[in-house]
């Protein structure tokens, strides 16, 4: 069983661009939110979906209308209502109401002005988005356009992420990605907007680390748990690296996992920019001990009572004398909070593994190991960017691909 569902942020009004709350009302979009619609059709396919979906609420409908989608309208989809707070400018009700983003902060159950709760906008989109899973075919896909806060909340409910909610909104036409499998239901990617051409914003203030998996090497290929064993990059996984020195955002500084796949993905970045590569041994992948470099058969055929316990969710260590989830979670977490401590205010790069960015998010997010497939695995040279701010760190991206998308 596969299924696949799009979720679209509408495109950028003038209240966004003025940094306005606008909750049900509307606002027309943007000179930039019409250059958003261009940029998007232009690199769309509407008639990919089996079912499409908007909210009632006119800049989501406009959008679906201007990408070409033909769609049906649901209200459940509709912005969080925000009461009296709809038209005041977000540093207004900051200055104003410092009580409820202190108890969001907490991760409280807030409402934004006199308008719904956090819990109430999820009994909404929550059921809805399970609702089109269930009614989608296997292997069908569909896609919703809605809002920023009406869509984060859906996502974090669908995944049960606890308050505060350490993902970011969505971008102005950027995208998310979940897909059902036979496995569950799990977040593929996460605030993908490639027709835009620009990376996520680094505002000041903020700390942004940009997350890179390695390049395929033949242990990919083969289906090998690499671990520690030392792969080099294979001839496809030079040419992902080659194209993401190519668009990958600009960085002020690069570290990188001392194995040499991650090592010859970062060189490569490195050679493209004039950056020095800086090596950090806690950013290695999960070590596997003796299940290192063996495939799952082969992992079946060696430890049944291992495999058997870590299928069934323990967090064992992995092949008897390797490292467990949480160890690599607590490295990998030792090693970013180090790395932000020492460049503040800027855009760093870490180059690492599968796993080990795997283990350092799902821990971020608060799902423990047992749920932990409910974020994909990112690809190889796919990127997430972390965002460090006054709210702490949160995951502003999961997955950007766009850079290999036609490599074969």
């Amino acid at each position: 069983m596969h299924k696949s569902i799009t979720l679209l942020r509408h495109a950028e009004t003038t209240a966004n661009a003025a940094g306005l709350w606008q909750g049900t009302i509307d606002t027309p979009f943007s000179d930039r939110g019409v250059r958003q619609l261009e940029r998007l059709s232009g690199r769309f396919d509407p008639t990919s979906y089996d079912i499409a979906i908007s909210s009632d609420i006119p800049r989501a409908r406009q959008t679906a209308l201007a990408i070409g989608l033909d769609f049906d309208v649901d209200a459940a989809w509709r912005e969080g209502s925000i009461g009296d707070w709809e038209g005041r400018a977000f540093t207004d009700t900051l200055r104003d109401h410092p009580d409820v983003f202190a108890a969001m902060a907490r991760g409280e159950d807030v409402a934004f002005g006199d308008g719904e709760r956090l819990s109430e906008v999820a009994a909404r989109v929550v059921p809805a988005l399970v609702d089109l899973t269930e009614r989608l075919p296997d292997g069908g896909s569909a896609i919703v356009v809605s809002h920023g806060i009406a869509l984060l909340t859906a996502v974090a409910g669908l995944f049960d992420l606890p308050r505060p909610v350490r993902l970011s909104l969505l971008r102005n036409t950027a995208m998310a990605t979940v897909v059902v499998s036979e496995w569950g239901t799990h977040l593929a990617t996460y605030n993908e907007a490639p027709h835009l051409d620009e990376p996520l914003a680094l505002r000041s203030g903020e700390t942004n680390v940009v997350l890179f998996r390695h390049g395929r090497t033949r242990a990919n290929d083969e289906s090998r748990w690499q671990g520690h064993g030392d792969w080099p990059l294979n001839e496809l996984g030079e040419a992902q690296a080659a194209a993401l020195a190519k668009e990958a955002p600009m960085l002020d500084a690069l570290y990188t996992s001392p194995l040499l796949r991650a090592r010859a993905t970062a060189d490569t970045i490195a050679d493209a920019h004039g950056y020095e590569v800086l090596v950090d041994e806690r950013l290695k992948e999960i070590g596997f001990g003796d299940w290192e470099n063996r495939t799952r058969d082969e992992i079946l055929a060696l430890d049944p009572v291992g495999w058997d316990r870590f299928v069934s969710g323990e967090d064992i260590a992995r092949g008897g004398t390797g490292e467990r989830f949480a160890d690599v979670r607590l490295r990998m977490t030792q090693a970013i909070d180090e790395i932000v401590g020492r460049h503040r205010g800027q855009r760093v790069g870490i180059v690492s593994h599968g796993g080990a960015t795997r283990s350092y998010v799902t821990g971020l997010l608060g799902i423990d190991f047992p749920n932990h497939h409910r974020v994909f695995t990112m690809d190889n040279t796919g990127y997430a960017t972390l965002v460090f701010g006054d709210r702490g760190p949160m995951v502003g991206e999961w997955n950007m691909m766009d850079h290999i998308r036609g490599i074969v």
